[in-house]
Formats: structure tokens, C-alpha cells, sequence
């Protein structure tokens, strides 16, 4: 693999027959910055995961489905940590519950107990080294609900680590180095085949620092804000050319999200995303990109709670228009 395996920019051959995408979330229009794209390439190239940390909103999930599909690697297999995630969820889930429940049934009718791999659900970093074996390995293991058509390579994303307990990055740091799990309730040990190693992308919005131990073994970027219009442009892309919205209104919208984000008597700072949803609803709406927004006012002001989100920054949205 080249190291400048990663563009981060320009269109994507879509599969035949591939579901239709909203323009807007369509991967072919992510643009990542040089800085970006040369992390992904450091990424790749060391074999380790790339932490990508900035405001919400900044395209860190996004970056996650560019890559895949520019390298080819299918779906995104994604885990959305949670407040009371553990390690093992990334991997897999046991139900013992339901084994317990299945075992007391079957005992009662005299019946032979499933095996354990019927209990077993493998998650997002599990399945995707599972993915990397044969597939007769796989279905000679774990059963033939989790084989595969063939050997691949996948890209996981743990999307918001921070949300996790303090204790889950630490708990990972063997599984993540080494790309391998264990199976205690099979009696198994899992470990991705090196070829076909999958990419692991890691999402932070720095709610709380990561431990130092679990940093070690990451490649790390941090997404700034853009700073102004012609950069704000320039990253989002060929998905700003996809609406219907050019001339002076456009660009009195986009200076009213830069007024917003910088004027300190506002609660929240719109992201990069909730402008974007903020322009497709004033193309829907049926704004006039020619006209200043003054002049549209009532449109304007209808719009806004895709772009304000608290009571108190509503209240001043019209002061914006004057």
C-alpha cells in the first residue's frame, strides 16, 4: 500500500445497485484537510489506530465513511460508546440471560442445550477480526450465522470514547495493539490475520482526556474549526455545491453562522453540521440566494431552530437580521 493511500477528497466510485445517499451526508463530498489526511496516512502505515478529536460536528464520524470508501473496505462496522460501555462490548455481547432461560426449558423437556456459540452476538471490532479467516474457520467455530463470503478488510469506528467510563480505553490496550479477543464463555482466542488487519478509527469530542497508556498506541489529530468563509468552504466541499444556493444571501448565511459562533452571548456554537442542515432547509424553504436575508426575514427567522438550539439563543436569533 502507498503511503499516500488516502486523498481525502474528490468523487467515489459508488458500487452498482448501491441505495440512494442523501447529497449532504454522501461520503464522496467529504473534503479532509492536508493535516487530516496526512494522520490517516501515518495511521496506515504505522498499523494503528487514529484518534481524531474537535468540536462536534467537525466531521470525525464522516472522516470514518470517507475512508472506508475510498479504500474499498464496504461498511462502516461502528460502535457508539456509551455511558456504561465495557471493553468486551466492542467485541461481543453473551446473552447469558437468555442461555440460562433456554437451558431451564430444555432441561424440562429433556432436550439437549444449544451450543454456547448460539448466545454469542460479535460487535464491531470483534466481527471485523473475525472477517480477516477463512470463512470455514469462522463457520467451524462460531457457526454459520457469523461466516462470511470470503477473507476481508474492514474499518471500525468507536465513535465518542469520552462518553465511556474512565476505565474502558485502559481495558483495551492489549485488544487494540494486538488486534485480538477473547471468548472466555467459548473457550476461545480470536486474532486478526496481519494482511488483512482491519483500520480503527477512534472519535473523541475531548469531554475528558484519554489515558496516556491508550494514547501511546493511537496516531492523533485534532480537527480545528475553520476560521473563515473560504476555509469553511473549502472543507466542506462538493457538498456546498450541491445546493441550490449561491449570490449574496447565501453568503449572509454563512456570515451568520461565523457571527453566531463568535459572539459570546450565545449558549451553544452551531457545528459544521447543523449549518449544513441549516442551508438545505432554506433551499427547501425556498430562499432567494440573491436577495439579502434582511429581506427574507420571516423565512429566515422560520429556519432557525435547525441552526440555534437553546430557548435563550431563539430569543436573540432575530437580532441577527437587523
Amino acid at each position: 500500500m502507498s503511503f499516500h493511500a488516502f486523498r481525502g477528497h474528490g468523487p467515489l466510485q459508488r458500487p452498482e445497485g448501491a441505495p440512494p445517499i442523501d447529497p449532504l451526508r454522501d461520503p464522496g463530498g467529504y473534503r479532509a484537510g492536508e493535516g487530516l489526511a496526512n494522520a490517516v496516512n501515518v495511521a496506515l502505515a504505522l498499523r494503528m489506530p487514529l484518534l481524531v478529536t474537535g468540536e462536534p460536528g467537525t466531521g470525525k464520524t464522516q472522516l470514518a465513511y470517507r475512508l472506508a470508501a475510498e479504500l474499498g473496505l464496504g461498511e462502516v462496522l461502528r460502535f457508539d460508546t456509551k455511558s456504561s460501555s465495557v471493553a468486551h462490548e466492542l467485541f461481543y455481547q453473551f446473552d447469558s440471560i437468555r442461555q440460562f432461560a433456554q437451558s431451564q426449558l430444555h432441561a424440562t423437556a429433556g432436550r439437549e442445550l444449544p451450543p454456547a456459540r448460539e448466545f454469542l452476538r460479535l460487535s464491531a471490532l470483534g466481527l471485523a477480526i473475525v472477517r480477516t479467516h477463512a470463512p470455514d474457520l469462522v463457520r467451524d467455530r462460531l457457526g454459520a450465522s457469523h461466516a462470511h463470503e470470503q477473507p476481508q478488510r474492514s474499518l471500525v469506528l468507536i465513535d465518542e470514547i469520552d462518553k465511556a467510563p474512565r476505565d474502558f480505553p485502559n481495558d483495551l490496550l492489549n485488544q487494540i495493539e494486538n488486534l485480538e479477543f477473547a471468548l472466555p464463555e467459548l473457550g476461545q482466542h480470536w486474532r486478526a490475520s496481519p494482511a488483512l488487519a482491519p483500520v480503527v478509527v477512534i472519535s473523541s469530542n475531548s469531554e475528558k482526556q484519554l489515558p496516556e497508556p491508550f494514547l501511546r498506541r493511537c496516531v492523533y489529530h485534532h480537527i480545528e474549526f475553520p476560521k473563515d468563509h473560504e476555509e469553511l468552504q473549502e472543507i466542506l466541499g462538493a457538498r456546498l455545491q450541491k445546493l441550490p444556493l449561491k449570490g449574496l444571501g447565501f453568503d449572509q448565511a454563512l456570515a451568520l453562522f461565523f457571527k453566531v459562533r463568535g459572539d459570546g452571548g450565545f449558549e451553544k456554537k452551531p457545528s459544521t453540521s447543523e449549518l449544513l442542515d441549516w442551508l438545505r432547509v432554506l433551499a427547501a424553504a425556498g430562499l432567494d440566494a440573491a436577495r439579502p436575508l434582511a429581506d427574507q426575514k420571516d423565512l429566515v427567522l422560520s429556519t432557525l431552530g435547525s441552526l440555534l438550539k437553546t430557548r435563550a439563543d431563539l430569543e436573540r436569533g432575530p437580532s441577527l437580521l437587523n
